[in-house]
């Protein structure tokens, strides 16, 4: 339990960082769409709401007017690599912590590479955030789980170019 809990701080540090250091960018993005939609700041320590309903409060993944947004190749590498990795995998004889591992590794280093600002950037992180939740719950001794996995890393397409 320690050890998700370490993973999901780490993660969501990774996640802040990324959206840190483009922030400014973002903000004046946003500028330029004034139909997009921002949520109001809040006072974490004050807030009255669950955490724990977070996947509720996860915005869905849209399309750029009809098209997909355009990623920044580190990003969608990241993504090849995740869905390589559990096609490479084989339950029988492969080690789940190792897996596991290797795919936080490219999670953690997508967040670090991303170059993307404004609009596209936000349906980034609508795509990752659902993919890290997925990746803190998994059993990857799971062949289904595993699937599941890499579908939803194969809906990147759909998305993103």
């Amino acid at each position: 339990m320690k050890i998700q809990l370490t993973l999901t701080a780490f993660a969501l540090a990774l996640f802040s960082l990324g959206c840190t250091n483009n922030a400014s960018e973002t903000a004046e993005a946003h500028d330029h769409h004034p139909d997009t939609p921002v949520a109001e700041d809040h006072d974490h320590a004050e807030a009255d709401h669950d955490h724990a309903d977070a996947e509720a409060e996860i915005p869905e993944v849209t399309l750029d007017n009809g098209k997909r947004w355009i990623a920044n190749a580190e990003t969608t590498e990241g993504i090849a690599k995740m869905s390589a990795l559990i096609t490479n995998y084989d339950p029988a004889t492969g080690d789940p912590k190792a897996l596991k591992a290797g795919l936080e590794e490219e999670f953690a280093l997508i967040f670090e590479r991303c170059t993307m600002t404004g609009e596209s950037h936000n349906q980034l992180h609508n795509y990752l955030l659902p993919l890290h939740q997925d990746m803190s719950d998994i059993d990857l001794t799971k062949s289904e789980e595993l699937d599941l996995l890499k579908a939803y890393l194969g809906t990147y397409k759909n998305y993103f170019e």
